[in-house]
């Protein structure tokens, strides 16, 4: 398999040919947006970055810190991903509002499945309950995290 094959720092095509990310710093912004596969990979280019390395290493660490995904069914919000640890905390939101939502703590996590409503509270909060309109649509519980 050649480099073009397994490089996931592709950046685009321009005049029909494949361009990737060199700099490391475009490296590391590309890095955060990686699943475990494409940080796999990464690790193997030959000439990679310390600095990228070790962003790699970290989204790595990331991932086996993540217990639970919970998709949310898309009604156009600026959510539809939520990323939590072995206690319920927030972790993780995708595509937007990260800063929103991260911190916050999903009651009865373990319990969740697609179709219920989640209820949260935030951190010192913890006798004001609130809930997220959109239904689950998916529920992912990940084997062996180490959270």
């Amino acid at each position: 398999m050649s480099v073009e094959e397994i490089n996931p720092f592709k950046a685009g095509v321009h005049g029909g040919t494949q361009t990737y990310y060199g700099v490391a710093e475009d490296r590391i912004r590309a890095v955060a947006w990686f699943d475990r596969a494409q940080c796999e990979a990464a690790l193997k280019l030959p000439g990679l970055q310390k600095t990228v390395a070790a962003a790699v290493q970290r989204r790595l660490r990331y991932f086996d810190k993540v217990a639970t995904v919970l998709h949310f069914t898309d009604f156009g919000q600026d959510f539809l991903r939520w990323e939590l640890d072995a206690k319920g905390k927030v972790i993780g939101c995708e595509p937007f509002q990260g800063f929103v939502w991260k911190g916050k703590y999903v009651l009865g996590y373990d319990r969740l499945r697609a179709g219920d409503t989640v209820h949260y509270r935030s951190m010192g909060d913890s006798t004001s309950v609130d809930n997220i309109r959109y239904p689950l649509a998916l529920v992912e519980r990940k084997e062996g995290s180490a959270a």
